[in-house]
């Protein structure tokens, strides 16, 4: 067929999203990346994937989908249009009541065998007013492929999922090869999509879950493929030589600021519009697999106090390399999902159980919370930070006994000196690696560097704006907070480390102190030696 034929490779990201055999599998990237034309083409080489059956003397694959878009305006400009360019409807292959359309064709072996049949039926919904459990109600599906997943309701995932693997029948072969597909622009970071396909969170109960990894093995995965921004330089966009001369200069004409990161250059929008705090972060770089405490090395720990308080684990490295390990926010258990909030005591028994679950057999390497709880006009919060580190100690319970906690090493806690101090490492590279990582486990202080902490522009009675001088309080700015603290304290790592190793150095470094002298320079009043 002419149409598969023409189904030509875009790019490395594209070719990786298609060869893809997880359960849930979704590619990201900018207008004009070819995500439908991607996610075609896995539709029509999913047969491969499949148990042959023997008909009329020849071995022949079925599959069965079904393409959900949020409106059927939206389902017939943007995935009906593409599908159809592709394979032309007729009297015979189209079914405008049912809205099926039906494949069927041969497909030459390179191992020289004779060709197989394979038939892909198509079935075209749109969610519109109705419950994801209506559209999907009796379907029995091979796949299902979820078109611009970030504008539909996440109830989609829950009834959509087990509507797939039932096509075709055990008496035709069985589903060797079952999947939800997506495609998408990059979200804003509070919509469902990126706690899924991001943080790669399934949203099906325990059971469920080792059910398919035990049915599914390696195939039980979420494979999230994320292409080149618009104007990415290295490496370049895909798809970009089917596009017109100028196709994303032209594009960001109009758009806002936040479209802009969004569907030209691939990034994550930003809760309310706002400015994110830190631009420096890429999660490409910033934001590590797997990364584990280093052995011998002390962890370091943070933490924001107050009703919804949050906590970071770190540690750096010997080359000064800060590495966030990660952290303690508790959400409450209802369908809202927001910070709980908790008390000192019940927080510093969760942390503490944090640390003996991860950190147990770590040296301790310091801790710091908010100095304006030990100073100035919050000194009533000072309480707060005494039961929390009482309880804490009381956890972990041994060694603890002799741990302290102190201020974060910032002057006035003032917020220009925290946020540079997580800045600057964001901006540099050491011993060819970034000077800040962070686990990709960390799922609020990720989401928060990609553009959950931000600062708002308020709307003035002139018709004017203005920016706020600091980042708007949300669930996102407590961890970020205690990250700030975490980071001021590794970087003083030298004051900060001590006092378990030695507990008469502090002593001796204030009457150091005390006694230092000043530096007069090489003038008349420079101290020389006696002769």
């Amino acid at each position: 067929m002419s149409g598969i034929t023409a189904l030509a490779p875009v790019g490395p990201v594209s070719e990786a999203f298609i060869a893809d055999e997880s359960l849930i599998c979704a590619i990201m990237g900018p207008y004009g990346s070819a995500k439908t034309t991607s996610c075609i083409r896995k539709i029509v080489q999913s047969p491969r994937l499949q148990n042959a059956v023997i008909e009329g003397g020849r071995k022949v694959r079925r599959v069965r989908w079904c393409v959900v878009r949020d409106t059927y305006g939206q389902l017939e400009t943007n995935v009906l249009n593409s599908w159809f360019t592709w394979f032309p409807k007729t009297k015979d292959n189209w079914n405008g009541r049912e809205m099926a359309h039906r494949l069927s064709f041969d497909v030459a072996l390179l191992n020289g065998e004779p060709p197989e049949r394979w038939e892909i039926e198509t079935y075209f919904r749109a969610m519109g007013d109705q419950k994801a459990e209506d559209v999907l109600k009796g379907l029995e599906l091979t796949g299902l492929w979820l078109n611009e997943v970030d504008t539909l309701d996440r109830a989609v995932i829950r009834y959509g999922l087990p509507r797939t693997g039932r096509y075709p029948s055990a008496a035709h072969g069985g589903c060797q090869y079952r999947a939800v597909i997506a495609d998408f622009n990059a979200p804003d970071i509070d919509n469902w999509t990126y706690e899924l396909l991001v943080e790669k969170k399934l949203p099906i109960p325990d059971d469920l879950a080792e059910q398919l990894r035990s049915v599914l093995g390696p195939r039980f995965n979420i494979g999230y493929h994320r292409q080149p921004g618009g104007r990415s330089k290295n490496p370049p966009p895909e798809n970009v030589k089917n596009l017109p001369e100028g196709y994303y200069e032209s594009l960001m004409l109009g758009l806002t600021a936040n479209d802009i990161r969004r569907f030209v250059d691939n990034e994550f929008g930003a809760v309310r519009n706002g400015q994110p705090v830190y631009p420096e972060f890429n999660d490409k770089i910033h934001c590590a697999a797997d990364l584990q405490p280093l052995q011998g090395v002390p962890v370091f720990l943070s933490v924001d106090g107050g009703s919804t308080p949050a906590a970071v684990f770190g540690q750096i490295d010997d080359l000064g390399r800060q590495r966030w390990l990660s952290e303690v926010v508790v959400f409450e258990d209802d369908e809202k999902g927001g910070l709980e909030q908790m008390g000192p005591e019940a927080f510093g028994r969760i942390c503490g159980e944090h640390w003996l679950d991860r950190y147990g057999k770590f040296a301790f390497g310091g801790a710091a919370a908010d100095p304006a709880a030990f100073f100035g006009n919050e000194r009533d919060q000072y309480g707060w930070i005494k039961l929390f580190w009482k309880a804490f100690r009381e956890t972990v319970g041994g060694r603890a006994r002799d741990w302290k906690i102190k201020p974060a090493p910032c002057k006035g806690n003032r917020l220009p000196e925290r946020i540079e101090a997580v800045r600057r490492p964001l901006t540099r590279m050491i011993g060819g690696q970034p000077a800040l990582m962070i686990a990709d486990t960390c799922r609020m202080l990720r989401r928060g560097f990609n553009n959950g902490y931000v600062i708002v522009r308020s709307q003035l009675s002139n018709g004017s704006g203005r920016w706020a001088d600091k980042p708007l309080k949300n669930d996102f700015s407590h961890v970020h907070d205690a990250g700030q603290y975490l980071s001021l304290l590794m970087t003083k790592r030298g004051e900060a480390g001590e006092d378990e190793a030695d507990p008469a150095r502090p002593a001796r470094r204030e009457r150091a102190r005390r006694r230092g002298r000043a530096d007069f320079g090489q003038g008349f009043f420079a101290h020389r030696e006696k002769a």
